[in-house]
């Protein structure tokens, strides 16, 4: 038996130890006193609490990421829980970025626009197998790629106009590109037009479905409040305004607007797996990585919110998320001349406060009195949100060196200035790319100079010789019915690209394609393929990030 002194030693043993542990972890020399110092004095600028950051999972479960002091570098920004307001707000615009402020051609004199020769190509959602012509219209379609490995290559969500009836539809089908048999493609697997293509599709081809369209059913949502107006929309049932979008870690994301559990109308996610079974098994077969594909951050329709309540909105529409990295993801609700508003998923929709920069100086403008009176711009014209986001790095993937280096990643997406008339109609949208950083306090860097249109694309509000003046193959024959009143409602990497992982879906380069999905006057749609150098050319720097060399 162990006399009172063994086993007094013996219970001293594990106090000494725990002792040893937890000196161990305080900081002894004189860099790590500094960064414990500077640590807390960084909580002590922000005044708010640090909350750990959490994974947006399906079932809320809250999984800390330890909190710990990271160097200057991008993952440790990405991973870290608090942002040295000072810090942030010295980021500058990268040098790869400013070389894009080059402008390809001068804007045209009357309308102020930069053309691109990208042409807009039809689709048509009438599949081969079809035994009759679908009599059905089309309109503003959202469109993304399949995995490199799937049999088809892109996924298109179209809304179906009503007829008249009270109920909003939407059908997708998987679709393909054809060409014309004339015309030469990169890649092997692209597929020359048919005969019935090219009567579906016109001599210049374009999308068509492969399968039968079916209706993407989503549940119908009850609206908490409409009040005035928007009580038309309280017992209409069905979503409209979908966008597709992979998020960081590669989940195919549908976001909808629908009625709102808070108020009239307000956004909601669900993974496209759920509501389209038939895409699970091409997720789950990536030849490159085992496993049934990412998991559900929304296995079911979840409405996204704003935090405080205070801030929601009666109609919500036109958010935008972004993903920095597979573990978080943010939502943009304004993005205009005097606000932006950021929020982070914390889980089941819910987010955080607002994130954004409060040095953040504003990056888009409104036109000056002198603008109105040259007649490229009108007065009353706002900003509006209108695709995903994506994330780019900032070099070629051609490029053999090229790597995911500090401070040459970002995000871009469309925005459109929308002019209306004098009756408060709206009159045309004009396309615009805006970029803002791909790590905290995710600053705004840069925006197009002049709207964007595609080679045979026009706006309205002025005459057809004014439109087309910069075109020379325009010059001759009549140019009205080119006129069209479009808008962009989707960007999404191109198909054909063979990437490692299926988090790369929503990631690209500066040399890779984008496809542009496009709605026409609400009642059909058009896509154009773009290179993304191409659409981001003409950039002006936003104020405060042009870097000094």
């Amino acid at each position: 038996m162990s006399s009172p002194i063994v086993k007094r030693f013996l219970l001293s043993i594990p106090i000494v130890c725990l002792l040893y542990l937890l000196l161990s972890k305080t900081p002894q020399g004189p860099a790590d006193i500094f960064a414990f110092k500077r640590f807390h004095r960084s909580q002590e600028q922000l005044r708010i609490p640090i909350n750990r950051l959490i994974v947006n999972d399906s079932d809320c479960r809250r999984i800390p990421i330890p909190l710990k002091v990271q160097h200057a570098d991008s993952e440790g920004l990405l991973n870290a829980d608090f942002i040295n307001p000072v810090g942030a707000s010295k980021i500058k615009a990268p040098r790869a970025l400013t070389d894009l402020t080059q402008c390809p051609s001068s804007p045209n004199q009357f309308t102020g626009h930069i053309r691109l020769p990208n042409v807009l190509y039809n689709i048509s959602m009438s599949p081969i197998t079809a035994t009759s012509k679908d009599t059905r219209r089309f309109w503003n379609p959202t469109i993304f790629a399949l995995p490199y490995w799937s049999k088809n290559q892109y996924l298109i969500v179209n809304m179906v106009a009503s007829h008249g009836e009270l109920y909003r539809r939407n059908v997708l089908c998987e679709a393909n590109i054809c060409h014309p048999p004339s015309e030469t493609f990169k890649n092997s697997r692209e597929k020359s037009c048919t005969e019935d293509d090219l009567e579906i599709l016109g001599s210049n081809g374009g999308l068509r479905c492969v399968t039968t369209p079916i209706e993407v059913d989503v549940p119908p949502t009850p609206a908490e409040r409409c009040d005035g107006m928007e009580e038309l929309l309280a017992d209409i049932p069905g979503f409209h305004d979908p966008r597709l979008f992979y998020s960081g870690r590669g989940e195919p994301i549908l976001m909808v607007a629908s009625q709102s559990r808070y108020a009239c109308i307000g956004l909601w996610a669900i993974d496209l797996r759920a509501v389209y079974p038939d895409i699970k098994e091409t997720f789950a077969s990536s030849p490159r990585r085992l496993g049934p594909g990412p998991l559900m951050s929304y296995p079911t329709l979840t409405e996204l919110t704003r935090n405080p309540p205070s801030t929601r909105r009666s109609y919500e529409k036109n958010w935008v998320m972004f993903s920095p990295s597979s573990l978080v993801s943010y939502l943009q609700y304004e993005l205009n001349s005097t606000t932006r508003t950021f929020a982070q998923l914390i889980g089941a929709g819910l987010t955080t406060t607002n994130q954004t920069d409060i040095s953040e100086e504003p990056c888009l403008s409104e036109p000056t009195p002198l603008d109105v009176s040259g007649g490229h711009f009108v007065a009353g014209a706002s900003w509006h949100q209108a695709t995903p986001a994506l994330k780019l790095v900032l070099c070629t993937r051609s490029n053999s060196t090229c790597t995911n280096r500090f401070g040459e990643t970002v995000f871009f997406a469309v925005i459109h200035k929308k002019h209306v008339n004098e009756y408060g109609l709206p009159m045309r949208y004009e396309r615009y790319f805006v970029v803002w950083s791909a790590t905290p306090p995710f600053n705004m860097l840069g925006v197009s100079q002049n709207p964007i249109l595609l080679a045979n694309e026009t706006s309205r509000g002025w005459t057809a010789e004014e439109i087309w003046d910069d075109v020379e193959e325009t010059r001759s024959g009549s140019r009205t019915e080119w006129g069209q009143f479009t808008y962009t409602t989707t960007i999404a990497y191109a198909w054909g690209r063979e990437e490692s992982d299926i988090r790369e879906k929503g990631m690209g380069y500066l040399d890779d394609e984008v496809i542009l999905s496009v709605g026409i006057d609400d009642q059909n749609g058009l896509y154009a393929k773009v290179k993304v150098s191409d659409l981001l050319q003409c950039l002006r720097i936003c104020p405060g990030r042009m870097p000094i060399w």
